[in-house]
């Protein structure tokens, strides 16, 4: 992962990233002018997990996911936040803020696949560059949520002194829900003022029902963590059941601000053979990045900005890194603290999502 040399700006309020490829580029523009005059759906709240499955059927996965990104766009509050954020002046502050700790919680396996995009380099290369403190707090790449809850908090006891921006990639954003709700865990959350989830299984993955789902491909992922030493048990959890670890709601603290960065892929987006093959796999049930479904953004708490073409770790890497200074300049403006973007909980898993075997 090369340096690379920050922006002075945030990305362009009117600009949409396309592909590179001339031909893609055009068929993109011309999905989302169709899916910003589709005349039904106005509304965000409308596009339930049945919608946006039936719309998927009826005109395809890739309008689908046009026409949620289109809605999530225009809606409020999270359009206010989108023009906010593409519209910030550069060079917010001038001084280091070493008082505040960019606190990263990483994805599964980022160990063992450090160049996938979880190891949330990009986000600790951002935070240094703008002056913050910055470190990964060391959980499992392959542990149980409660495993990794201990970890976050224990980190969190430990920096109880500092400012913290929590910023958590994939199963890193279950994680920390599993650790929000451990009794007394908001006493360790006192300090973190701000977090942002990128692309975050809050509510589990159909990508891990499926991995389980048949006795061959169950094989295969039981044999690739047995022979490097891992329990299948961390992938059990993923698994969107109205019984699992991760049906509660999410519960934050008024203080807490949550922004949650969401990747909005086609399908030739993907770069990775195994995410291409995951969100074949699971688009019959809507719009998804190759590792969650989308429809679970209508219930998210906070605000969402979604970027077009970017995967589930949000690459291509560039944009990330232009993305993540973007927000860290952000809350680092005087009075950003004072205004979390925050809501009071995530519903439990949309029932017609969790009912349907992937």
């Amino acid at each position: 992962m090369a340096y690379w040399p920050y922006p002075a700006q945030g990305p362009s309020p009117k600009s949409v990233q396309l592909t590179a490829n001339p031909t893609s580029a055009v068929q993109e523009s011309a999905l989302l002018d169709r899916a910003a005059a589709f005349p039904k759906f106005q509304s965000l709240s409308d596009l339930s997990a049945e919608n946006l499955r039936e719309i998927s059927i009826t005109h395809g996965v890739e309008f689908a996911t046009a026409l949620l990104y289109n809605r999530v766009k225009r809606s409020p509050p999270h359009s206010d936040f989108i023009n906010k954020i593409e519209q910030e002046p550069p060079s917010l502050f001038k001084t280091a803020r070493r008082d505040v700790c960019v606190a990263v919680v990483p994805a599964a396996f980022y160990k063992q696949a450090p160049n996938a995009g979880g190891d949330g380099k990009v986000v600790l290369e951002a935070a240094n560059h703008l002056g913050f403190g910055a470190e990964l707090i060391p959980v499992s790449s392959t542990g149980t949520l409660e495993e990794n809850a201990n970890s976050i908090l224990d980190w969190l006891a430990k920096h109880n002194n500092q400012k913290v921006i929590l910023v958590s990639l994939c199963k890193g954003g279950a994680d920390v829900k599993f650790a929000l709700g451990r009794p007394n865990a908001w006493e360790n959350f006192r300090n973190v003022s701000s977090w942002i989830n990128i692309c975050g299984i809050l509510n589990g993955s159909p990508v891990a029902e499926w991995l389980l789902g048949s006795r061959p491909r169950f094989f295969i992922a039981w044999l690739y963590c047995k022979c490097r030493g891992h329990n299948l048990g961390f992938i059990r959890e993923l698994q969107c059941s109205p019984s699992g670890p991760l049906s509660r709601p999410l519960k934050l603290p008024a203080s807490i601000g949550l922004i949650n960065i969401v990747g909005f892929p086609l399908k030739r987006h993907l770069t990775n053979r195994f995410m291409r093959l995951c969100y074949q796999r699971i688009s019959s049930l809507g719009p998804n990045d190759g590792g969650m479904l989308l429809a679970g953004l209508c219930s998210l708490p906070g605000v969402i900005y979604p970027v077009w073409g970017a995967d589930h770790y949000l690459r291509p890497e560039s944009r990330a890194r232009q993305i993540i200074s973007t927000l860290l300049q952000h809350l680092a403006a005087a009075g950003s603290w004072e205004e979390p973007y925050s809501g009071h909980e995530i519903p439990a898993i949309d029932r017609n999502v969790q009912t349907t075997s992937a």
